[in-house]
């Protein structure tokens, strides 16, 4: 699993039916994803591949576009602060944000390309920005509290389901951490499920009412893992 790439090339999606050619529970799906989508990333599965796959599309986004860009870093300029105020150390995060800004910096200057950002996306790189956006996913749930609580069910509280859940760089993201993360970035993210249910590859949208300039991240999920998925 450390071998394999953060994030990796784009493949084509058709693979997917040589990888699941002896498993007919799956064939009307992978069609559907044949016919809709053309190439994919694959994330590394060490439990975190959510947040790296997510990150590295908004990231893919901003190559060479500064007014993108420009209102992304709008959005994210007080996002240390946010973090601050429901009790992380400045000294334990301020290298992960600055870490991110200057990574953002870095590929929306002019001349920068798709291999400016594959370069950069370092396994060092990798770590620091995973963590950050953890810190993001946790701030914002303990700051809305209210919002998710009533939607634990083996926690005892919003802070409990943090550090088990969210904190721990092993642990995977579902719908609380996703909801809580595209809240706060405000890029919009459509997870499409390969399972074993019945009918076609079914969607669910986060943030999709955001202003900002990015059209829809789509990440493809198996039960325990997420990859990058590019819509035709």
């Amino acid at each position: 699993m450390e071998d394999q790439e953060a994030v990796g090339p784009p493949v084509p999606v058709a693979d997917l039916k040589v990888q699941y050619a002896e498993n007919p529970d799956f064939k009307q799906k992978v069609e559907f994803l044949v016919d809709r989508f053309q190439h994919m990333r694959r994330a590394r599965p060490d439990g975190s591949c959510f947040y790296r796959s997510y990150l590295f599309a908004i990231f893919e986004q901003m190559v060479g576009d500064k007014e993108r860009a420009l209102a992304f870093r709008e959005r994210q300029k007080d996002a240390l602060e946010f973090c601050l105020s429901v009790g992380y150390e400045r000294m334990a995060i301020e290298d992960f944000f600055d870490d991110f800004m200057e990574l953002l910096d870095a590929v929306s200057v002019e001349g920068a390309t798709r291999a400016t950002l594959e370069d950069l996306w370092t396994d060092e790189k990798d770590r620091y920005l995973v963590c950050w956006a953890r810190v993001l996913t946790s701030a914002y749930l303990k700051r809305h509290e209210q919002d998710f609580a009533c939607f634990l069910t083996a926690h005892s509280s919003v802070q409990q389901f943090c550090a088990q859940e969210v904190d721990p760089m092993t642990t995977e993201a579902d719908h609380l951490q996703i909801t809580a993360l595209s809240s706060q970035l405000q890029v919009p993210v459509t997870v499409v499920y390969l399972d074993r249910s019945e009918g076609s590859a079914a969607e669910h949208p986060f943030a999709h009412d955001s202003t900002l300039p990015f059209t829809p991240i789509h990440l493809l999920y198996r039960p325990g893992h997420y990859d990058l998925i590019y819509p035709k």
